[in-house]
């Protein structure tokens, strides 16, 4: 009985894990200076977890780490589907950290030597924010062979790919029921009012009407439309209803935010958003160092 009650015990200390996660996830990972904050916390609480637990019984380190970290990997199982999967990296670390915690709450070592230890794995922990948000969000240049596409915004128009040669175009694809969307839309349209003077540089919002919700019929025009309104955004506002251009660039998850150069040829293809990165500045470069030509 004492085994299951330790068991019980432990799982339901793994709840401070979920939460510092939760923190993690929508808060720490979102800002560019707390980011490096993220994962120092989350070690710190697994590493006095595995201390606690290690003094408190005679369960071995390995199996502590296991019941703390059950909730938090539940969670995370639920939540890292499709290209959330970097996720998973948190009950790994969460586990790892509660074992040590575990193993120098038994050992013998000078406490000057266990502070060092902890130092050091809080800079590494320090250091690996930024590096999981450049893995959450993969950003990365390309060189795509040009598509034929027409764009249909809301005001009726069509422009085709024919209609854009000779400019570059920056397409975002969103949705408003996208929370990483909401947040992305902003720093797109701080990059649009920088560059109003050109007219060669080219935005289009598309709003994808699809869903990723069972049962929820994804996004309307007058969704779209009201959402722009409210948020008195200019970006020019597409729709993609029959899913033409989300299937013509391989649109895999959102928002994905793609620039093309002059012959259009697909230059950045980036997928995800988060606010410990300076999306505005990553943008306007491109768009800088696509405009130098020649192809890279």
């Amino acid at each position: 009985m004492s085994r299951v009650t330790a068991a019980l015990t432990e799982a339901a200390m793994g709840i401070a894990l979920v939460a510092m996660a939760l923190l993690d996830a929508r808060i720490l990972l979102q800002s560019r200076v707390l980011v490096y904050l993220a994962f120092p916390l989350l070690c710190t609480v697994a590493l006095a977890i595995g201390w606690q637990r290690a003094r408190a019984g005679t369960r071995s380190p390995m199996l502590v780490a296991f019941f703390t970290t059950l909730p938090l990997l539940v969670v995370a199982l639920q939540f890292g589907s499709g290209r959330n999967k970097p996720f998973l990296m948190f009950p790994l670390l969460a586990m790892i950290c509660v074992a040590i915690g575990g193993v120098l709450a038994r050992g013998r070592m000078r406490a000057s030597s266990i502070a060092g230890i902890l130092a050091g794995l809080n800079v590494v922990a320090a250091l690996a924010g930024p590096v999981f948000v450049a893995w959450l969000v993969p950003s990365r240049n390309t060189n795509e062979a040009p598509v034929p596409f027409v764009v249909h915004l809301t005001d009726g128009r069509a422009i085709s790919s024919r209609d854009l040669r000779g400019n570059i175009v920056v397409l975002d694809f969103w949705a408003t029921w996208c929370a990483p969307c909401q947040r992305e839309l902003p720093a797109v349209q701080r990059a649009l009012d920088r560059l109003k003077g050109r007219g060669d540089v080219v935005f289009f919002a598309v709003d994808v009407l699809m869903t990723d919700a069972p049962g929820d019929s994804g996004d309307t025009a007058e969704r779209a439309i009201r959402y722009f309104r409210r948020g008195s955004y200019t970006l020019p506002l597409a729709l993609d209803g029959g899913g033409a251009l989300v299937k013509a660039f391989a649109v895999r998850g959102l928002p994905t935010l793609l620039v093309l150069d002059r012959q259009g040829r697909v230059r950045l293809r980036h997928v995800g958003f988060s606010g410990a990165e300076d999306l505005e500045r990553r943008l306007l470069l491109e768009i800088e160092e696509t405009d130098r030509g020649p192809t890279r």
